[in-house]
Parts: C-alpha cells; structure tokens; sequence
C-alpha cells in the first residue's frame, strides 16, 4: 500500500484529510514569542485575532517548515507497517518542507519513500494530492505514479489576489512582480503560482473585478476548482457563485487558508485553483 504524506498547506479538512487518508505533516509558525503548529483546516482555531492582535505584521512572527524529525517519525511509522510513502510537498519555491523531506527519506536509506515537490501550494497542492490518491487507487507503483505526477501538476494552475502586498513583500517569497502595488485607490494585484513562484499577472481596481479577472483564468476544460480564502467571507462566497454559473458542469469547493500562508499572504486573501 502507499500511503501520501502532504504538509498542512493542502488546506484539508480533517475528515477530507481522513477520507483521502492522506497523512498531513505540519508547517510551523511563532507568534509572539509563542510557537504553534498548523493544523486541519478546520482545527486551526481563531488565528485571525490571534494574527490581528499580536503584531505580527510589525514583525513578531516566524514561520517554518516541518523539521527532519517530523517527516521522519511520519516514514518510519509507515514503513513498520509496510506501507510505501508518497509524500508531496509545498513548492520548494516557498518553502524549506521539499529539501527537509527529501534528506529525511534518504536518512532511510529505504526505496520505498518518494518525495514530489508540487511547486503548488493551498488548493492546487489539494489538487494534486486527490490526483495522486487515484493514481494509487488505480493500483500504480510508487515509481510509475513519479512518472505522471509532473504531467498532472502542469494541468493545475494558482491565481490570487491579496488585499496587501506588504507581509507578501516581507515574507521573501516574491517571484518576479512589476508594480508597486498598495491599498490606494482600491488597486489589487493579481498573482499567479508560476512554476512554484509568485509572479505578478496584472492589476484591477475593486473586488467585482478581481472576481471576474479570477474566473477569466480558469481554463474553459477545467474539472474541478478550488476557492481558497481567508478574512473575507462575502468575497470568497461572490466569487463561488459567479464560478458556478459560468462553469454550472464542474466541481467548485470552498477551502479557508491557515494561519502560515496567512502570516505571508496577509488576512484578506482570495484565490482559486483549477485543473483540467
């Protein structure tokens, strides 16, 4: 049997995560001085005030990826019970998590681990996991599921937009962005997951067009979409609906963002995900 190991960024729901059995190693973060881990979804708590109330944008933050014991406690418990695992990672352009599973699987010194890096996060690293649990189902092997994995995430694509580029800029995980972009004038950025990197797209003025921009990327083929969100409720809900009448055939699903790409992306993020 395999079995896939993902990180807390997939955004799941415990039972999701449960349903999937996909096992989901947390992303860590500090928030004044007080050190969490990222769980489910639906597990993380009220981070927003906690997010809010902290300072943690003035800099009393830290994020982190799950350290080498973690994955390794994760493989090994897997292995003893004689289980292949498959374990898929943030972008390795976003996050230490890819390099530290990867040295934890070679620590085995067991063929029976393979490690993927998405360069996808939230709702197409979600994508890619449901992907990769059919591959399983349909009985293939560790190594010919490696062999289609990177063919399956070019068909997933990221756009998002964030209401403040600021903790994004401070986070260090900008790609290659053009413009300055800030809350003046009611100017939002569109960005794009671009082989693992943020990248910049180009940018609207208000929500109703950051709606329709956000729709406008998803692939007229697509067969499931992904609405991640965080802070903004009615935007994510507005956004589900103008998705749904214009792709009324495919599967859209609503995700909440957790608090690590929170502290990154900053608490008014929306996004969607899509394959085809």
């Amino acid at each position: 049997m395999i079995t896939i190991v993902t990180d807390s960024s997939v955004c799941l729901k415990k039972a999701e995560a449960e349903a999937l059995s996909v096992r989901l190693v947390p992303l860590n973060y500090t928030v004044d001085g007080q050190s969490y881990s990222e769980s489910y979804s639906d597990h993380n708590g009220d981070f927003e005030t906690l997010l809010r109330g902290s300072g943690a944008y003035s800099g009393a933050y830290t994020t982190s990826h799950p350290n080498l014991a973690a994955y390794l406690s994760c493989f090994e418990e897997e292995l003893q019970k004689n289980n292949e695992v498959l374990c898929i990672t943030i972008s390795s352009r976003l996050s230490g998590a890819y390099s530290t599973a990867y040295a934890s699987a070679k620590q085995t010194e067991n063929k029976g681990i393979a490690v993927f890096d998405s360069l996808l996060t939230a709702g197409g690293l979600y994508l890619l996991v449901k992907e990769a649990k059919k591959l399983v189902e349909q009985g293939l092997g560790l190594g010919e599921i490696l062999d289609v994995l990177p063919a399956i995430r070019d068909r997933i694509s990221i756009a998002f937009s964030v209401e403040d580029m600021a903790p994004l800029r401070k986070s260090g995980r900008l790609g290659f962005v053009r413009m300055n972009v800030g809350t003046i004038l009611n100017i939002k950025p569109i960005l794009l997951c671009k082989d693992g990197a943020v990248v910049s797209d180009k940018v609207v003025r208000g929500n109703a067009e950051v709606i329709k921009s956000l729709v406008a990327k998803i692939d007229n083929n697509a067969r499931e979409v992904v609405i991640n969100y965080i802070g903004d409720n009615h935007l994510a809900s507005n956004l589900y609906h103008v998705a749904a009448e214009a792709f009324p055939q495919t599967k859209i699903t609503l995700q909440k963002v957790g608090p690590v790409l929170g502290i990154h992306l900053g608490l008014k993020v929306i996004a969607v995900s899509f394959i085809y």
